[in-house]
């Protein structure tokens, strides 16, 4: 399985593990990025954001939805991916980032790992190994804001983008949440 699926399934058991989501429009998380902001981090042209809002498993046999969309960086053979859901009443945004099992796989596989927190968000770089054939440089940062649980990540084969590039475009996804 590629570092990009298993990053994807990992937000999403995240997601569905705090016990459910917000209730909201579809392609929302399309509206809380623009590609102007995606290109000043990454240095080059994104495409248009697509939606990708998933059902998963939510609390008491209901389904949930996950709000996501994704936003490709052909030259880079990157994208960026924005993940909104609810944050549950008594959930630690920092436990549900760093304790899932998109991370988990990645660590399994010795990727190297930097991590910062900044108050109640949580960012994380993952490297993989030399070792690792088709492995993706992956940043993410997650954080708790009105009650939803936010997620900004940066996937590249060959690019990295610094904790502090990735908690910029999560302030600003963060900033449009109403």
């Amino acid at each position: 399985m590629s570092a990009r699926a298993i990053s994807i399934l990992g937000t999403l058991a995240a997601f569905a593990s705090s016990g459910g989501l917000a209730v909201d429009t579809p392609g929302v998380a399309c509206s809380l990025l623009i590609s102007s902001e995606i290109e000043a981090v990454t240095g080059t042209k994104s495409g248009a954001g697509t939606p990708m809002d998933m059902n998963v498993p939510g609390g008491q046999g209901k389904q949930e939805t996950v709000y996501v969309c994704l936003w490709p960086i052909a030259a880079q053979k990157a994208q960026v991916v924005v993940s909104m859901g609810r944050l549950p009443p008594g959930q630690n945004t920092q436990a549900i980032a760093k304790k899932n099992a998109g991370m988990d796989a990645l660590r399994a596989k010795h990727y190297s790992e930097e991590s910062r927190d900044f108050g109640s968000t949580t960012c994380s770089a993952m490297t993989p190994p030399a070792s690792e054939k088709g492995g993706m440089n992956m940043t993410a940062c997650t954080a708790g804001a009105k009650g939803r649980l936010v997620s900004v990540t940066f996937m590249s084969p060959t690019k990295k983008l610094s904790i502090d590039e990735t908690k910029s475009l999560l302030d600003k996804a963060v900033g449009r949440i109403r």
